[in-house]
Formats: structure tokens, C-alpha cells, sequence
């Protein structure tokens, strides 16, 4: 309790960043991690918290249901203040405020801002698409105005020698990632690819042969960054990631959300800052130093620590650039323009990254496009009105994730996300949102005229812009089968709502108490064979058109996690019910409450 109340003191002040906490929420999920817990604080992290102004937070992580115990929650700051003991430059408010508003800057009339590079995310812990889906779908990425993507392979890599168990059993051959190499390279595609080396370590720590390396025995998300078995484990990965993709020019390190630091006996001890800007240094240094790449992570971490603390660690000699992230409509509500300033002392080259997908709710099956392209609208204009303080915007990244962490479920699948991804993409290569790219938007998804609606009711129609299932992309039938789902779950939900709780003749009462009216029951069940066969049917839909981009595993995985439970629900009930239909005698009232109910008055 008490370390709570410390950091909930914390939420509500604004640090030298202008970083406030309040109304957070409103953003239930807007950040792709979902509520950080702060696991296991120790009393000196307190103290380094505290001196450090830590306000910390994630959903890429919108969600605020995250697993993790107890996490420190991203900054949504409204009053973006310049703390002026820092940035001294910006003392004088008025000149302050002449050169900062950042909704009037993003509201006045421009040409429009296009990213030099704009990358494309994909995701695939545990569940890649087929190759063979691949091929279809990077044409359309180039042609929406793609140059490039973000490959995070986790424990798909096929990864050998000492890491050979962080590969999973469906892992990637050698071969395979020729194959897509080869196709990035005929459309005109660059690939970063993506190594996790301090937080989202899940996939390898997870397993026992690693679990020593663990900041926490009890949770595998982090490496303990002061065993020199950690760095020896994480520069065989970064060498065997590059050893195919020689190529690259830059490699992403990660280094976000690391949730766990400071905790073990090694660490705790240490300033926490410390130990995170060490072990970047370190990370950083061996990338450019030994394979004359440039390293890419994360900012989120770093928006908890003062510009005189980064800048004493020169993390620009290893050219390290930050890849800075939210996934809201207003970007300087994560990341104020403190923050900003902060970044331009250490950071001359910067990255930004907005997202189509993952972003909004853990287990969604279809994303808020129009949630997504607000979120890329808004990073237009926020690299637009930081230009003039770094040497070079290298680029957005649109992510799109398939998990909240390894240890999640799935959330929106690739094809499903397509239309919102290519909306995005044509969006951020046209420098602005114009509804003339509706009309784009139809031409690279194979749309007919009879899907064609009016630009202006294209976002009222509705949000996940499922009429476009009746256009012939790569992966149109699996948005069709979505929409299918998501109709008869809520079918499902509504009769055993209407049944169980809004009637009076089979609650869990009238279960308990063998109680009913059978002539209720047959009237309760007319619509049971219908509902149960069209749910039956969406399952058999979902094995055989998943099956078209995803190995069984994944589809599989899916099935059980969204229909399963619904037929199991369903099935349950009607067996429950038809018992319950055979009496023809009933007890006389008073009833006997069941006796489990005295426990909880004990």
C-alpha cells in the first residue's frame, strides 16, 4: 500500500517534461501495453523514481490489462510545460507560446509532410503468415507507397547453436527468410529487422535453460543486464539475426516497456537509469562497433530520465536513433514537447512510429480504422512541427502488432488489418488524409462498384470498415468470416443473456434449486439449433479460410480462443437445460439456500 500511494502521488505531478497523469484513461488501451505494472519495487527505486520524475507507461499499450503486476503507467500530459531550469532557451512564455501550439500547427494549411522512409511493422511471435501470403501483400504495401518494413521476428527466427531453443518448432528456415528477402527486394522494400535485448524477452526466458538470466524469477520478461551471460546470449543474437540480413542498415534493439530493472541482487543497488542507459550503451556500441550497423530502440523508457543524465552516456558515438511511439490522436499527450527538446540534445536522427493495428484492445478482431488513421494523421503533423529540431526525421514506422507481449493471445490478424494498413500507407506517402484516397484505397484492394460508397459516409458506415470484404484482396474472405464472427457472437451472448439473467426460468438459481417452468424452456430454446448452427458454420469458415495464410497452429489458436467458448457456452447450457426440462416435480417453497452461500458470510 504504501508503495502505491508513493507512485500514485507520482501520477498526479507533472516532471520536468510537463508529463502529467491525469485522465489517462480516457485512453483505455491507447498505447500498445496495456496497463505496466511495477513489479516488485524495491524502497531505493522508490527514491530513484522519484528523483527521476518516472512516470512511465505503455498499451502501445492502450490497454490497462496488462498481466503484469504492478506497472508504471504512461504520461498523458495536457499542459505541455517546458521546465525552463532545462531548456533555459524557452524561459520567456511568450515566446513559448509563439512557437508552440501544436493543434494550431497541425490544423494550418500545408502541403502535406511525407516521411522519408515509411516503414511497415509486422509482428510475428508465434504466428507468421505464409510466405506464400507475403507475396501477395508487399506489392500492395509498395504500391500504397511502402518503402520499407520492420521485420520482429522473436522466436520465429531460426536461431541455432547455444540459442537453438529460442526458436519455435514452426520457426522460419534459412530459406524462408531468403524468400522474403527476395521479395522485399523486388518491390523496392527495405527490411530492419528487429531483436528484443532488455524487455520483451519472453519467447527465450520463458524457457528453463535461460531462466537464470532473469531480472525476476517471476516474471520473463526481462534480462538481468548485469550478468555477463546476458550480453554474451544477446550478441549471438543480434550476430545471428545479421548474419542474414547482412545488408541492413540499421537494426532495432528494442528496449521497450522493461518493466523489471533494478530487482535482482546484481541490480538492486544500482540507480535504475543507470543501469538502462548502461546497458543500451552496451547494446548499441557492438552493434555499430562490430557490425557497422545503426541501432534503433524504443523511447519509452527514456522519457522517464533527465537530458543531462542521457547526454553523459554519448549515446550518439554508437549513432544510436530513437524510434519515439504512441498510438493516439494527440501525440504530445505521451510525449510532450519537453520531451522533445530533451531528445534533440542526444538524439540528431529520430524515428517515429504510429500503428494500424494492436493498438487499441488486447483481444480485438478487427481494427478502429478510423482510430488508426487519426493516429497517423497526427504523427504527420507532429514530425512536420519537429523537423526543425533534429538533424533528420528518419522516417514512420506503421506497427502493427499480433500480440501485447509473447505470452498474450492474438489480437487483430494481418488480413483483416489490411484495408487499415493501406489507408495509413497512403495516407502518411500522401503527406495528409484527402478522401480522393478512398477512392486509392478501393483500386489496391480489388473493389467493385457495388463496394463503392461515398467518400464523406465512409467512416459513419462503420469503424472496421467491413463492407470492404466484398472487395477481392488477399485476405478479404478472412475479413468476411471476421464480420460472420463477430455477428453471431453477439447473437450467442444475447440469447444466454436474454435467458439467463433478463428471464426468470434459468438463472443460476433456478439451476441450483431444480426450479423451472418447462413450458418456459421450450420457449427459451426455439432459437437454439439456428444460433448453435451458424456458429458451427463460422467455425468451419474460420479453419478453412485462416488455413489460406496461416499454418494450422495459428489457426487453430484462434478458433479456440474466439469460438470455442461460445459453443462450449451453448452446448453447456442446452445439455444444463434439457436436465432440467425432464423433472415434473418441484419442491415446495420456502427453498433451502445452498450451502456454499454461508461461506462468504464467515
Amino acid at each position: 500500500n504504501t508503495k502505491l500511494k508513493a507512485f500514485s502521488s507520482l501520477f498526479h505531478q507533472t516532471t520536468s517534461n510537463g508529463r502529467t497523469s491525469s485522465d489517462h484513461d480516457r485512453y483505455h488501451q491507447i498505447d500498445r501495453t496495456k496497463q505496466h505494472q511495477w513489479n516488485e519495487i524495491h524502497p531505493n527505486q522508490l527514491e530513484s523514481i522519484h528523483q527521476s520524475s518516472v512516470v512511465k507507461t505503455s498499451n502501445r499499450n492502450p490497454s490497462l490489462s496488462s498481466p503484469r503486476s504492478i506497472s508504471f503507467q504512461r504520461p498523458s500530459s495536457k499542459s505541455h510545460v517546458i521546465d525552463t531550469k532545462h531548456f533555459p532557451e524557452y524561459s520567456n512564455s511568450n515566446s513559448f507560446d509563439s512557437i508552440y501550439d501544436h493543434r494550431q500547427l497541425q490544423r494550418k494549411d500545408s502541403n502535406g509532410y511525407v516521411p522519408r522512409n515509411r516503414f511497415v511493422h509486422f509482428d510475428l511471435k508465434g504466428a507468421p503468415p505464409k510466405i506464400s501470403y507475403l507475396r501477395k501483400i508487399f506489392p500492395l504495401i509498395r504500391k500504397a507507397g511502402g518503402n520499407g518494413i520492420l521485420l520482429e521476428y522473436e522466436d520465429m527466427f531460426p536461431f541455432d547453436g547455444r540459442l537453438k531453443h529460442a526458436a519455435a518448432n514452426n520457426a522460419f528456415t534459412k530459406n524462408d527468410i531468403y524468400q522474403i528477402k527476395s521479395l522485399a527486394r523486388a518491390n523496392q522494400l527495405e527490411i530492419i529487422p528487429l531483436v528484443q535485448t532488455f524487455g520483451h524477452l519472453e519467447f527465450i526466458l520463458k524457457l528453463e535453460v535461460y531462466r537464470h538470466l532473469r531480472e525476476s524469477d517471476s516474471y520473463p520478461q526481462t534480462i538481468c543486464p548485469s550478468k555477463n551471460e546476458s550480453s554474451e546470449l544477446l550478441f549471438e543474437m543480434i550476430d545471428q539475426v545479421l548474419a542474414l540480413h547482412k545488408e541492413s542498415k540499421w537494426l532495432h534493439i528494442g528496449c521497450d516497456e522493461v518493466f523489471q530493472i533494478g530487482l535482482c541482487n546484481l541490480c538492486q543497488n544500482q540507480d535504475i537509469n543507470q543501469l538502462f542507459l548502461n546497458h543500451v550503451k552496451s547494446i548499441a556500441s557492438y552493434v555499430n562497433d562490430r557490425h557497422q550497423v545503426i541501432p534503433i530502440i524504443w523511447d519509452d523508457m527514456l522519457r522517464q530520465i533527465y537530458p543531462e543524465t542521457i547526454k553523459l552516456y554519448e549515446l550518439h558515438r554508437s549513432n544510436l536513433e530513437i524510434m519515439i511511439w504512441t498510438y493516439i490522436d494527440d501525440i504530445y499527450r505521451f510525449i510532450p514537447y519537453g520531451t522533445w527538446i530533451s531528445y534533440s540534445q542526444s538524439f540528431p536522427k529520430i524515428w517515429g512510429a504510429s500503428a494500424f493495428k494492436g493498438a487499441f484492445g488486447e483481444t480485438l478482431t478487427a481494427p478502429n480504422i478510423k482510430m488508426h488513421l487519426d493516429n497517423n494523421i497526427a504523427w504527420l503533423g507532429a514530425l512536420e512541427e519537429q523537423s526543425t529540431n533534429f538533424k533528420t526525421i528518419q522516417g514512420l514506422v506503421i506497427t502493427g502488432w499480433q500480440r501485447y507481449d509473447h505470452l498474450a493471445t492474438l489480437c487483430e490478424l494481418l488480413p483483416t488489418s489490411l484495408p487499415s494498413l493501406i489507408l495509413d500507407l497512403l495516407t502518411v506517402s500522401n503527406g495528409k488524409y484527402e478522401s480522393r484516397l478512398i477512392r486509392k484505397l478501393y483500386e489496391i484492394l480489388n473493389c467493385g462498384q457495388n463496394v463503392m460508397i461515398s467518400n464523406e459516409n465512409i467512416f459513419s458506415k462503420n469503424s472496421n470498415f467491413f463492407h470492404l470484404a466484398q472487395c477481392d484482396f488477399p485476405g478479404s474472405k478472412i475479413l468476411q468470416m471476421i464480420n460472420d464472427f463477430e455477428e453471431i457472437n453477439k447473437r450467442v451472448d444475447d440469447f444466454l443473456y436474454d435467458l439467463t439473467v433478463h428471464k426468470a426460468w434459468l438463472t443460476r438459481y433456478n439451476f441450483a434449486h431444480n426450479i423451472t417452468s418447462p413450458w418456459r424452456i421450450n420457449e427459451g430454446l426455439q432459437n437454439y439449433p439456428e444460433i448453435m448452427y451458424n456458429l458451427r458454420e463460422v467455425a468451419k469458415n474460420a479453419l478453412s479460410t485462416l488455413g489460406e495464410v496461416y499454418e494450422n497452429s495459428t489457426v487453430f489458436e484462434w478458433i479456440e480462443e474466439k469460438i470455442y467458448p461460445q459453443l462450449i457456452r451453448m452446448e453447456k447450457f442446452y445439455n444444463e437445460t434439457k436436465n432440467l426440462e425432464k423433472l415434473r416435480v418441484w419442491p415446495k417453497r420456502p427453498i433451502e439456500p445452498i450451502a456454499d452461500l454461508f461461506r462468504f458470510f464467515r
